[in-house]
């Protein structure tokens, strides 16, 4: 039998075969180890380097740095939040800028936390701008920085990056006022952004990851692909958190606590390691004058039972409508024996224990209130017990402003409410007034930095009006604060959820009411004056200029050329501020310089090319201009940018109407409708229109649906009685 040649190229293989067969085990399986680990390691580092090398994405960074003038700035980063929210539901900074390198005897102070901290519902009048009058007052020969990187809905994993951030810009200080968000915020689990991690290494390596270039490719092209939808198109406030619900006995609040302890402890450690000193202030909410947002049985509650308790509840409210508080009193407390978890029946207790003097029990059936509201809006007490510990730990660098302490102390019976709060944890002027005076007062005893050893040289009390006259805190502004509460909040979901809400309506309608009164007696001339004093008094104050240019160009005051002047000095100061740019030229656009007008809002645009607002005031522009296409354009970018832009709506349904194009005019209306079907205007015009294009009946039907928007309304009273009798 004749023999088959061998296979060269087999054999080759088979030698191959048996030299990897002799490699050791151990040796074997590091070459596998490699394979597997460090080929991906190598491709990810390669494609993160790429991404860099072609200046992908954002930066990630709290602050960034800039060049103006041969000068090194440092300012905010719009972006910043990218990282924790859907890129179009991104909260930000109140605007900022300084000097990088920190100028010899200034004395840096950071202000840290939440929407509180920020100053809403106006962060010209936030207690860090009140703090810093104060030491301007104190000290008028020393040079103070105050910076806010406050930031809405964010919580102490944000709050702990940005801290790292600024302890590289040499801070004397930071302020941490902070704990309100901590179940609602980024890894809270009441949270609609970012889901709660119970595994501490795995939240850090989570949000360390997403500071990568690679994370910000990933979640764009998820967000293109619709894979990674955000639950909202636009930001809608505390509506958005209604169904995340955490009760008071869910496992994930211990986490939540964890994790806020932990988040402090390392906050304490960057301090420490670069010899920044902490003043942490404790949290305060309102108990007195905010019911809770949500209440839910107990879930093994009977049928049986729950009909006893619903008696003994309806029966106590009853009692307390008609003025019968210690009957209601025993009520509810029959009630509480069978259900105690329910949030209301706390609250309730605690209205009627108030009104028949016993207000040791008043607080703490207000306290529980908070304690058992599944919408945990508010710090509880285990939050700021938190904070406590962690001002007391004894590294020479924390310490603690006792806010809580103080304004209870002030409050009627020492239950905190409407006298420092605008609702359930915002502060008014007074209750910032007093967090500025507290954090003063621990700042003074610190005998730190400039101040150590140093006594001021003013000693006159620096009291809540001078601090409102140096900020033109005045009745104008006071008035249109508390509308925008009205407005902003009191009348939208939660708060339309609580108890007593139509009393909480129809109070604070009267309190603006009398505002009104005041204004118009004392004249606008009388504001225009507060501002002029302030300006003086703190002349490089750019927000205190910005809201001098807001009233300025007002509807009530219309001094267009004077706005214009404060204006340009906010872009001098905040070249950055795409809003200001935004205001700028809608001035100037009503001064008829229609080009610088539209310049300035492609240079709004330029900074952030995502302002509904820039491009709705360019379609404005472009109507006047008889640039119909350039209108239409600009204006569908407005609704791209934000779907309830009702006034972009009506204008595209305008231009589409006065071209004879049915089907694009009720298009673009029921879009309209869709995403605002409460907006008047939107309601009105569809019933014109119909009216216009020959459907004529439907166009009366919709009229009187829009009538119930605004009953009081003349003039679709007045068109509805015009077609009827047409039509008879």
């Amino acid at each position: 039998m004749k023999k088959s040649k061998p296979d060269k190229k087999s054999g080759q293989t088979n030698n191959r075969l048996q030299s990897i067969s002799q490699i050791p085990g151990s040796r074997l399986w590091l070459f596998r180890l490699v394979a597997l680990v460090g080929i991906p390691i190598i491709f990810f580092s390669l494609l993160e380097f790429s991404l860099r090398l072609i200046d992908f994405g954002y930066t990630s960074a709290a602050l960034i740095k800039t060049n103006g003038n041969d000068t090194d700035y440092v300012r905010d980063n719009s972006a910043f939040a990218y990282r924790f929210f859907p890129r179009q539901l991104a909260p930000e900074f109140v605007p900022l800028r300084f000097k990088a390198d920190k100028p010899d005897g200034v004395f840096r102070i950071f202000i840290l936390g939440g929407s509180a901290a920020q100053g809403i519902p106006d962060p010209a009048y936030s207690f860090g701008r009140i703090l810093d009058v104060m030491l301007q007052v104190r000290y008028p020969d020393e040079q103070f920085e105050i910076f806010s990187l406050a930031m809405t809905a964010i919580n102490s994993h944000v709050v702990l990056e940005i801290a790292k951030d600024c302890a590289e810009y040499d801070p004397d200080l930071i302020v941490v006022y902070m704990g309100n968000n901590e179940v609602i915020g980024p890894y809270g689990p009441g949270s609609v952004f970012s889901p709660i991690i119970s595994n501490g290494f795995l939240l850090d390596l989570t949000i360390s990851l997403k500071t990568t270039k690679i994370a910000q490719l990933l979640t764009l092209g998820m967000e293109k692909l619709n894979i990674l939808g955000p639950p909202y198109k636009r930001w809608k406030g505390m509506e958005m958190f209604l169904q995340n619900q955490v009760q008071i006995n869910d496992p994930m609040l211990e986490v939540t606590y964890r994790n806020f302890k932990d988040n402090l402890e390392e906050l304490n450690q960057i301090a420490y390691d670069n010899n920044i000193k902490i003043i942490y202030s404790t949290v305060v909410s309102n108990l007195k004058d905010n019911p809770p947002f949500n209440s839910v049985h107990s879930e093994d509650l009977q049928t049986s039972d729950m009909q006893k308790w619903n008696d003994l509840y309806f029966s106590g409210s009853a009692y307390e409508e008609a003025g019968d508080y210690k009957s209601a009193i025993a009520k509810y407390l029959e009630a509480m024996k069978i259900d105690s978890l329910y949030a209301d029946l706390h609250y309730r207790l605690g209205k009627c224990y108030w009104h028949t003097g016993s207000f040791v029990e008043a607080g703490e059936s207000y306290k529980r209130a908070r304690e058992y509201d599944n919408n945990r809006f508010r710090a509880d007490d285990r939050i700021n017990e938190i904070i406590r510990n962690a001002a007391a730990e004894i590294t020479g660098t924390t310490f603690l402003a006792d806010a809580l302490a103080a304004i209870e102390q002030q409050s009627p019976y020492r239950i905190s409410g409407k006298e420092f709060l605008h609702e359930h944890v915002h502060l008014n002027f007074k209750g910032n007034y007093q967090i500025a005076l507290t954090v003063l007062n621990e700042l003074e005893q610190m005998d730190y930095g400039i101040l150590k050893d140093q006594r001021p040289e003013n000693t006159v009390q620096i009291s809540d009006s001078l601090c409102a006259a140096h900020l033109a805190y005045n009745n104008y502004e006071h008035h249109r604060i508390r509308e925008s509460v009205l407005n902003g909040f009191i009348k939208e979901p939660p708060f339309t959820n609580q108890l007593y809400h139509s009393e909480t309506v129809e109070k604070l309608e009267n309190e603006l009411d009398s505002l009104r009164n005041v204004i118009q007696v004392l004249g606008l001339n009388e504001t225009e004056s507060n501002f002029e004093f302030a300006l003086r008094e703190r002349p490089s104050d750019w927000l205190l200029h910005n809201k001098f240019a807001d009233f300025l160009a007002s509807d009530e005051v219309r001094k267009y050329r004077k706005a214009l002047e404060h204006f340009q000095f906010v872009l001098e100061q905040i070249p950055h501020d795409y809003n200001a740019y935004v205001k700028r030229g809608v001035v100037l656009g009503k001064l008829g310089r229609l080009q610088e007008s539209l310049d300035d809002f492609q240079r709004a645009l330029k900074i952030n090319p995502a302002i509904a607002g820039a491009y709705f005031n360019s379609g404005l522009i472009y109507q006047k201009l008889n640039k119909n296409e350039l209108a239409v354009e600009s204006y569908e970018k407005a609704v791209y940018y934000e779907p309830a832009h009702s006034k972009a709506y009506n204008n595209l349904a305008f231009i589409f109407s006065r071209q004879g194009d049915v089907s694009k005019t009720f298009a673009i209306i029921e879009e309209g409708l869709i995403n605002s079907p409460d907006d008047l205007l939107l309601n009105y015009n569809k019933a014109i229109y119909l009216y216009k294009f020959g459907r004529k009946q439907e166009a009366i039907e919709q009229l009187r649906h829009t009538a119930h928007f605004a009953p009081g309304e003349m003039m679709i009273q007045n068109k509805l009685n015009e077609w009827l009798r047409k039509e008879n």
